[in-house]
């Protein structure tokens, strides 16, 4: 006999017992069923399936570099003119005469800041 007609026979046996276990009993006992299934399970084609979830990455994470701390060079100060300029026509040095009638003259600069007075 095959394993198929074995497995039938099983089954009507127990769905037989079960029966007569629940026609003999009374309505006050309690019941027990006892069932079996036999086919190949439904299963539904894949088309029915969800899709996949949709995972997506994070947006990369870009820190700003450090600060850096740079010690500032010492800026190129353009020494002002050395020579200051001199008239005999109003007497004076520029720039406390505007204009001279007889020409300027160009003198050394003196130390101490202010031009001397003649």
């Amino acid at each position: 006999m095959s394993l198929k007609t074995n497995l039938f026979r099983s089954a009507l046996a127990l769905g037989a017992c079960a029966l007569g276990a629940g026609a003999v009993s009374s309505p006050a006992a309690a019941r027990v069923v006892v069932g079996f299934g036999f086919g190949v399970p439904v299963v539904p084609a894949p088309w029915y399936y969800a899709p996949p979830p949709v995972v997506y990455a994070p947006p990369p994470v870009v820190y700003a570099p450090p600060p850096v701390a740079v010690a500032p060079q010492p800026a190129y100060v353009e020494q002002p003119n050395q020579d200051w300029y001199y008239c005999d026509n109003p007497r004076g040095y520029y720039p406390y005469v505007a204009s001279c009638n007889s020409g300027w003259h160009q003198v050394p600069a003196q130390p101490g800041g202010a031009p001397p007075q003649h």
